[in-house]
């Protein structure tokens, strides 16, 4: 890569002076120290490690087989995979409390881009404990995953979360990210986050779903609810980058069904400073990044841009107010409609 291809791809981030947008988000594809190093080598700009659990929830380092399955899945499409559900079931970081800390430890040894830690727990001490011994590790930072689509439903954000942010935020001096859960009140929950000192916020993650087998009638897999993402969430995923952009001072990690340049384009163009991808490597193989950096250099090319800061939140601020919206203002007609014009 040219040294002026490197510098439009070159992101800052929350302090950190990323080679391209493009982040691992936390799961199967940075479980162990090789992925590291692969994610490294096919360009991505930083990673952030599967979520590591508390010990409460020492269950969810075991996961079932199978655990994955594509539903609706288009496979015939240049080789490569365009339209998709991933369908799964897979929990926290396989390995115990120690290990995780020495995945840390290695991947930073191995590796120069920046390593993110992530965490699960519930209460406040058991969170700090977490990000305390992520941060002693040498993680460069730690995203708090209070969204994940696995999590206990006793666990509301308010009740639960809010405290936890603020506590860690207290107890680390490397930066908090929060990735919070798709839904109805996403833009508040990342004001509170900011409120509580997150350096930056992810969203979003996965939704939790099910399906299932109409012949033996029960629900697939593993019998219970899962994790679902694919191409179809980045659309409301654009909506929440959108409205958070609007509102917020600090970075947000975009996340959610990006499969090509030109939906990671779209995300910065809303506001997102980086483009965190998971589901479309599982799919599409490590090469994706590669292929993402190259089609974002294409349409900065194309556009006779310098770098991305040229064009974050370029289509966030022509956005139309839904009282702005131009509307047809001829007299209305009576009786019933018999024409579209």
């Amino acid at each position: 890569m040219s040294t002026k291809d490197a510098a439009r791809l070159h992101t800052s981030f929350i302090g950190f002076d990323l080679k391209s947008p493009l982040i691992v988000a936390s799961g199967t594809a940075s479980h162990d120290v090789k992925q590291v190093q692969i994610a490294e080598e096919k360009g991505f700009g930083a990673v952030v490690l599967k979520t590591v659990c508390s010990e409460k929830y020492d269950h969810m380092r075991y996961w079932p087989r199978p655990r994955y399955k594509l539903l609706d899945w288009d496979k015939q499409i240049g080789g490569r995979s365009k339209q998709f559900t991933l369908y799964s079931y897979e929990q926290g970081y396989s390995g115990t409390l120690d290990d995780y800390w020495e995945f840390i430890s290695v991947s930073k040894a191995k590796a120069k881009i920046p390593i993110v830690g992530s965490a699960f727990a519930d209460v406040p001490e058991d969170w700090v404990d977490l990000a305390r011994r992520i941060e002693q590790s040498g993680a460069d930072a730690v995203e708090l995953d209070i969204s994940s689509p696995h999590r206990p439903g006793s666990l509301g954000f308010q009740e639960t979360f809010v405290a936890a942010i603020k506590s860690v935020v207290e107890a680390v001096s490397i930066p908090v990210l929060v990735k919070l859960a798709p839904g109805s009140d996403v833009l508040g929950e990342s004001i509170v986050a900011e409120q509580c000192g997150a350096a930056a916020v992810t969203l979003c993650n996965r939704l939790r779903g099910i399906d299932v087998d109409i012949e033996s009638q029960r629900p697939i897999l593993h019998g219970s609810y899962a994790g679902v993402g694919g191409p179809w969430t980045k659309y409301y995923n654009f909506r929440h980058v959108a409205e958070a952009a609007g509102s917020l001072k600090i970075p947000i990690s975009a996340s959610g069904g990006v499969m090509t340049a030109e939906d990671a384009i779209k995300y910065v163009l809303l506001g997102a400073n980086t483009v965190q991808i998971l589901s479309v490597i599982m799919v599409n193989g490590w090469d994706t990044a590669a292929q993402i950096n190259s089609g974002i250099l294409s349409y900065l090319e194309r556009k006779g841009l310098n770098s991305l800061e040229d064009i974050r939140g370029k289509a966030l601020r022509q956005l139309t107010p839904p009282d702005k919206i131009v509307r047809w203002s001829g007299e209305p007609k009576k009786g019933p409609r018999n024409d579209w014009d």
